[in-house]
């Protein structure tokens, strides 16, 4: 198909054509790796990290600066991360262009790329980037003349592709279909996609400038000459005409670059001016020829080929003769600069030189061209002649019904799986019903040995509860009798030691041993008391009750204890903090969490207290700079009668109670309390209260 446009990162000939038009098969090649390799709003919107230095590759490819492209891909393969499958797929494209014409080359880096979705998980995180790598392996396979692969992958791509989702990719390979017809003769048909692909690429949302530019001009060119080669030279003009149209309001914005819409203005120039020369319109083709050839775009040169040689025959039939022959001349020149795709345009030169020799009269000339333009269209006939072969419509059919023969299989091969997984749940649920019967029986045994057993069961419980309810008093009874006579012995002690001159040192270190463990045991019960000793059956009555207020009366009422050790006890709050608690039992654990940093934490050293608002609760912080809590007794510490106790660093008796009566309390207000060590060294106790 005539001026079959690449993507934004186009060929420098931007030229495709038909059977008889064909630069070469291969240029199908160029332009679908092209095509396949379009930075679209796709990338775009996952912000590559390397689009704007593919960018200057790109750039790079229309000059023709092949060394340099290569040279800049491999400074950037380095950089590119194996999970970055975005860039890779630019990379292994442009590597693709880069080594054209090398069939072995091109096919591995198609290879590489498709490597990069060996697993179904990329396939569909990466669905863009696998529907280009289809499409590439494709176009090699168009290059290699292997069409029942090259459908094969044509077939995936359209059961992948969504028209909605991806319209540049879907642009781009409803117009490699077009081709396919276009070349197999097939014009209108061809015609009917490329408009498609106008359409799909209009209603899309979001597309980048260049990228709306090039698949616009392209679908309403191809689309045109798709109609001119279908002799429908009315809807051809008007396509043409709407292209141009469309060109040149670009022309005045900034969107895409000069050169680009230059090289689109030629085409439309030429085709144009081609459709005017058809019909006979001379002078109107010559305007539009002679405009065509006048764009100074160097990098589009060769795509004026095809309009030096319409412009020659124009001028031959206008009896400029002299102007002809100059004109070929330079296609001539131009023709042979490239040689990879001169079998096409040696055709149509060949067919101009042997038309105009023979009307100078110069027969011989005109002989000799038309030998080689004959041999040349046989040559291209026979490179086109599988590719007419192929049906498009009828390969699909046949891969779709292919598909569903598999999916058919497999659905078989469930079947038979679950019809066995059917035979052995039905054996496995007579064991079940035979067994559920045979327990059923003892079941109904069992059951009326358990409501015996229950009955007494539940007396045996009610009377343990009985008996805990009255051991608890009784150990309240006997902790409160106990009380008393150690007191008095406590002071009985204290006493006879104010007579000191009466004793000798030795009945003095007893007396004082006698009072110290007096006093240690009246703590004890202190504690066992404050308990409760059955503290989860008791309700609390809770009062609003500010923290602020009730930490700063502890530690200023226990500063004097901390005195004896020559510590400070410093007290930081955020404000103050309303909270709905047992004042005396919570003014317990903070007591007995103050008194135990104080035991454990060496002399002149501080004890820090903080109170923390949170969003929907308040935490206290009571830092020590003590011995620590080995690792080891941090999960015991909170337990009745623990044995994880050390006495503190002025050899106070430790009870190992507190901290679990702290917990109980603390659990009982919803809270909690743990514990960490101070990276200071000693350690951490918190304890956080709900607001509400």
């Amino acid at each position: 198909m005539k001026k079959f446009r690449p993507n934004n990162y186009s060929s420098y000939s931007n030229q495709i054509v038909d059977i008889k038009l064909l630069y070469t098969l291969t240029i199908i090649l160029v332009i679908g790796l092209l095509g396949s390799c379009n930075i679209d709003d796709h990338s775009v919107d996952k912000q590559s990290k390397f689009l704007n230095d593919f960018r200057k590759v790109d750039n790079l490819y229309k000059d023709r600066e092949i060394a340099k492209v290569v040279k800049s891909l491999d400074s950037l393969k380095p950089l590119i991360a194996s999970s970055d499958i975005e860039s890779l797929t630019h990379y292994y494209i442009f590597r693709s262009q880069a080594v054209f014409p090398s069939k072995r080359l091109m096919n591995i880096y198609a290879d590489s790329l498709l490597s990069l979705f060996a697993d179904e998980k990329a396939k569909t995180r990466n669905k863009t980037e696998y529907i280009r790598a289809l499409i590439l392996k494709s176009d090699v396979l168009l290059y290699f003349k292997q069409y029942d692969k090259v459908v094969t992958y044509y077939f995936k791509v359209s059961n992948l592709i969504d028209r909605e989702k991806d319209p540049t990719n879907y642009a781009d390979f409803i117009s490699k279909i077009a081709q396919i017809y276009y070349l197999q003769g097939k014009f209108s048909t061809a015609a009917k996609y490329q408009l498609d692909s106008y359409n799909a690429i209009q209603a899309a949302k979001d597309v980048n400038p260049a990228n709306l530019f090039y698949y616009t001009q392209a679908a309403l060119n191809n689309a045109g000459f798709s109609y001119e080669r279908a002799e429908k030279l009315d809807s051809a003009l008007y396509l043409y005409e709407k292209n141009l149209a469309y060109i040149l309001n670009q022309e005045k914005k900034t969107d895409v670059s000069l050169g680009q819409v230059m090289s689109a203005k030629i085409v439309a120039l030429d085709n144009i001016g081609g459709l005017y020369a058809k019909k006979g319109n001379l002078p109107l083709a010559k305007n539009y020829l002679e405009e065509c050839i006048a764009i100074n775009n160097h990098s589009a040169e060769l795509s004026k080929i095809t309009a030096y040689i319409k412009l020659a025959k124009v001028y031959s039939n206008t009896a400029n003769t002299e102007k002809a022959d100059s004109i070929l001349n330079v296609t001539e020149k131009l023709v042979k600069s490239e040689p990879e795709l001169s079998l096409e345009n040696n055709l149509k030169l060949y067919k101009a030189k042997s038309e105009l020799a023979y009307s100078l009269g110069n027969y011989k000339n005109a002989v000799e061209n038309l030998k080689l333009y004959n041999e040349t269209l046989d040559n291209l006939n026979k490179v086109n002649s599988d590719l007419s072969k192929v049906n498009i419509d009828q390969a699909f059919k046949n891969l779709e019904d292919q598909q569903a023969l598999e999916y058919l299989e497999k659905i078989n091969q469930s079947k038979t799986v679950y019809l066995i997984g059917a035979v052995l749940f039905g054996m496995m649920l007579l064991v079940i019903v035979w067994l559920v019967l045979k327990n059923a029986k003892q079941a109904k045994k069992a059951e009326r040995e358990t409501i015996v057993n229950n009955k007494e069961l539940e007396k045996a419980l009610l009377s343990l509860e009985n008996r805990n309810k009255d051991y608890a008093k009784m150990m309240k009874v006997m902790a409160h009798d106990l009380k008393n006579p150690i007191g008095g012995m406590v002071g009985i002690a204290s006493l006879l030691l104010e007579e000191n001159e009466r004793f000798t040192e030795e009945d003095k270190e007893m007396l004082q041993l006698i009072e110290s463990s007096g006093a240690n045991s009246i703590e004890m019960i202190n504690q066992l008391l404050n308990s409760g000793l059955a503290i989860e059956n008791e309700v609390l009555k809770k009062e609003s009750i500010d923290l602020q207020q009730l930490l700063r009366q502890c530690t200023e009422l226990l500063q004097y204890k901390a005195d004896e050790k020559k510590q400070k006890i410093v007290f930081i709050s955020s404000g103050p903090t309303v909270v709905s608690i047992a004042r005396e039992k919570i003014w317990r654990v903070f007591n007995n969490l103050i008194v135990n940093a104080i035991k454990f934490s060496l002399p002149k050293t501080e004890i820090v207290v903080v109170l923390e608002r949170l969003e929907k609760s308040v935490r206290v912080k009571i830092v020590d700079q003590g011995i620590g809590i080995p690792d080891t007794d941090k999960s015991k510490i909170f337990e009745m009668f623990t044995s994880a106790k050390r006495p503190g660093t002025a050899g106070e008796q430790p009870f190992g109670i507190g901290l679990s009566i702290s917990k109980q309390i603390i659990e009982n207000h919803n809270g909690k309390i743990w514990l960490e060590d101070n990276t200071d060294g000693g350690t951490i106790f918190y304890v956080e209260l709900p607001i509400k």
